[in-house]
């Protein structure tokens, strides 16, 4: 788990920053999205920016900071377009924070935040973070330092896989329902209800992704209620009036655990701002019926089998046995449950994904050895990657593996590699450029 400790040392930074006055956003575009903004004080550090129509420079703003593990700023903010503007939200989203190592996201978080504040004026009782995947867990180590009042995680969590036992901000999670996450997600949401901290989780139809525009909005939304709550948002009681009504109207009829679900959550969202005694008791009712009971002990004994698989199939991926991953592999594509196949696909992308981690953490060092056995396992859970294909190419050829390298790069050429340039120029293929083989390759593109 990294340290918190990092945080708080930037965060001072932060506050300062945010004390000080800001410079006048009169004529900064509004209404559309800035792919690429430079950071005054590093270029090489930009971000996506969208300001509201109805933006107003004189007053302070709420301000979502967005982190997406591939340093795609523009995706997050694209996502929350919507929300921002009916709400009034600046949103922001790094293009150089990504997975990998702490410090390079410390000094992309520092130069994004310090800009939008050196340009925008941020109201600094109302500073929410987002991330995806890695991305989340960035925004939730940003919080836990203090700096925001607010997270919403999309398909991940705390770093380590802890959650605190007390959180000093809201959490809004999601996940799809064929997330590799989604059980972690889930877990998150039982532990956050013990600690009896505001929080709420979002199962929505997909995979390990952005949440989808309108869950967005339901997300900020929620933190709008979460600030009424704590006072850093006047309270509306039209609005108010109007949520709870819309939130009561949304509770699903045709499963009585997902009702439970649903029922509880609004009597803890609204809790103090409306009245929530008929619903507590429609929530108690519900939590000792014969039915929720046995589907939440459904649903246990689901997660205990999924985490067996994911360990018998973790274990035989390290210990090397491509025969044993493969029958596994295959028992999970041949199952025919429904509920079966939303875990077989959790299962399966999890895995590559771990895979995929640690072989690209090989890569960044250059351990072609430790890279290539990774990817050949990657391929087996996730096979017709062109990329993962051409990685396992280059790392071949590094280990001058002639014939493997080159059967590689024509699977990566099958499933669509087209980039000629970057493979003639890939100091990786030196050992076996020379080759006819090779070269008929690069000739073919």
């Amino acid at each position: 788990m990294v340290s918190h400790h990092p945080v708080r040392r930037f965060l001072a930074v932060w506050f300062f920053s945010l004390a000080a006055a800001f410079v006048t956003a009169a004529e900064i575009p509004r209404g559309r999205i800035l792919e690429t903004v430079a950071c005054a004080s590093d270029p090489a550090q930009t971000y996506a920016l969208y300001i509201p129509t109805g933006f107003d420079p004189a007053k302070k703003t709420p301000v979502l900071f967005c982190f997406d593990p591939g340093a795609r700023g523009r995706a997050p903010v694209e996502r929350f377009q919507a929300a921002a503007e009916q709400f009034g939200w600046l949103v922001a989203g790094s293009n150089n924070s990504r997975n990998g190592p702490w410090e390079a996201n410390v000094k992309a978080i520092n130069a994004m935040v310090g800009d939008v504040n050196r340009h925008l004026p941020i109201d600094a009782k109302r500073i929410y973070v987002t991330g995806l995947s890695g991305g989340a867990r960035v925004a939730c180590q940003i919080a836990l330092g203090g700096l925001a009042q607010g997270v919403i995680a999309c398909s991940a969590a705390f770093s380590g896989g802890e959650t605190p036992s007390r959180l000093p901000f809201a959490f809004f999670g999601t996940a799809g329902v064929t997330d590799f996450n989604y059980r972690e997600l889930r877990r998150v949401d039982r532990e956050l209800d013990g600690a009896k901290s505001p929080h709420r989780v979002v199962i929505f139809d997909g995979g390990h992704e952005w949440l989808p525009p309108a869950l967005a909005l339901e997300a900020v939304t929620w933190l709008e209620l979460q600030a009424m709550k704590a006072g850093t948002r006047p309270r509306d009681d039209a609005w108010l009036a109007a949520q709870f009504s819309a939130r009561r109207a949304a509770v699903p009829v045709a499963s009585e655990i997902e009702a439970w679900r649903a029922l509880k959550a609004i009597a803890a969202d609204f809790k103090g701002l409306a009245e929530t005694g008929e619903i507590e008791q429609r929530v108690a009712a519900l939590a000792g019926s014969p039915a929720v009971r046995a589907a939440q002990k459904a649903e246990r004994g689901r997660e205990r089998a999924e985490d067996n698989v994911m360990e018998e199939l973790t274990a035989a991926i390290g210990d090397g046995l491509e025969s044993a991953v493969k029958q596994i592999v295959a028992e999970l594509k041949a199952k025919t449950d429904p509920a079966d196949r939303v875990m077989a696909t959790r299962v399966l992308q999890g895995a590559a994904s771990s895979c995929g981690e640690l072989a690209r953490a090989a890569l960044r060092q250059q351990d072609y050895a430790a890279a290539a056995p990774m990817l050949e396992m990657t391929l087996l859970l996730r096979p017709g990657r062109a990329p993962t294909y051409y990685d396992l190419a280059r790392s071949r050829a590094a280990l001058g593996e002639r014939v493997k390298a080159v059967a590689a790069l024509r699977e990566a050429v099958a499933a669509g590699f087209k980039d000629k340039a970057r493979l003639e120029s890939d100091q990786a293929f030196d050992k076996v450029r020379k080759t006819p083989e090779f070269a008929a390759v690069v000739s073919g593109l």
